[in-house]
């Protein structure tokens, strides 16, 4: 049994305490936040978990063996690391980190204190999209051609202070929402060779943001990722995607009845939804804690979280400059 010490108190971490208590081999028994409504979200969410105002003093005082960071993306660096000093092992909400320094510091920490490591790309986990997987794997669509992804959105407003609308803190739609679809497609097509960007944004008491990213991947095929924090409030949350290869396609969208659409008469597939709170995440945080338990590699690997970055890293820096962006020019 895995005692979680949970870091964080927003959307995410409410995501995360109910998950856990799905999983028969994890319990959340310590809960550190900043806010000041900590209390509050414990009674709601785990009523017999141990409160502290300060993560660290929670990895230090609690009886823990897992961290868990939920909390914004500036501070995931120094949890992390300071979770792995203490030979604590650790679950990483996405993206590992703001920058591909602070990511490089992840890596480094988690690989020379040998802890268990895992960041949280939740795509992989969502049924039609690994269903997706499997079928391009199994060469139900030949060789993939094009791969399209949509994911579109109201700004968030959620989070503390604002602090999506912080560029310098969050990243923007490219690094905290593109690269939910910037990981599966890398996961699917390979490595990106270039991408380029284009993307519009502006301010109405929330950063608002509407991009498109190109990216040639390095087998051939073209990738095409939509995101918009652009949408008005009232807009439900939007993804879609269309594969294409020399064989066939596959094609889902949350605005249609059908999850999972294989047109051209190759077999209909319906893969049936999953509530988002709950059924993806439980999945992807009862994997990691299996790791955990039986000494195994977590599916998505630090380099994969680092990779991820990187292209989220050249399609900002394509979006300022105009230009296409080789991701042999980004990082290492």
């Amino acid at each position: 049994m895995q005692q979680v010490g949970l870091v964080g108190s927003g959307f995410m971490a409410a995501t995360h305490a109910n998950s856990y208590q799905h999983i028969p081999d994890a319990e959340v028994t310590a809960v550190a936040s900043l806010d000041e409504s900590r209390d509050a979200f414990v009674e709601e969410h785990v009523p017999e978990a141990d409160v502290y105002a300060d993560a660290e003093e929670m990895m230090d005082a609690a009886d823990v063996s897992v961290v868990d960071v939920c909390t914004p993306t500036p501070s995931h660096r120094p949890l992390v690391e300071a979770a792995a000093e203490r030979g604590l092992d650790v679950f990483c909400e996405k993206p590992m980190a703001r920058t591909l320094e602070e990511a490089a510091a992840v890596i480094d920490a988690t690989e020379r204190t040998g802890v268990t490591f895992m960041t949280g790309h939740v795509l992989r986990y969502f049924p039609e999209y690994a269903e997706a997987k499997r079928r391009i794997d199994a060469g139900e669509i030949g060789a993939p051609g094009t791969l399209r992804a949509e994911r579109l959105s109201s700004p968030p407003a959620h989070g503390s202070d604002n602090w999506y609308s912080d560029k310098e803190r969050s990243g923007g739609v490219l690094f905290d929402m593109a690269i939910h679809d910037f990981d599966f497609l890398r996961w699917v097509a390979g490595d990106v060779e270039r991408v380029f960007t284009r993307s519009a944004e502006w301010e109405n008491g929330l950063l608002k943001q509407h991009a498109v990213v190109l990216l040639r991947f390095e087998d051939g095929p073209i990738g095409h990722v939509e995101a918009s924090w652009a949408y008005p409030e009232d807009t439900p949350f939007t993804t879609a995607y269309e594969f294409a290869g020399d064989e066939g396609s596959l094609e889902f969208d949350t605005r249609e009845d059908d999850s999972l659409r294989v047109p051209g008469g190759a077999g209909e597939a319906h893969i049936p939804r999953s509530p988002l709170a709950t059924d993806p995440y439980t999945r992807e945080l009862d994997h990691f804690i299996a790791c955990v338990e039986g000494g195994a590699d977590p599916d998505i690997t630090p380099e994969d979280a680092y990779e991820a970055i990187r292209i989220a890293v050249a399609a900002v820096e394509s979006a300022e400059s105009g230009e296409p962006v080789y991701l042999s020019e980004v990082g290492a």
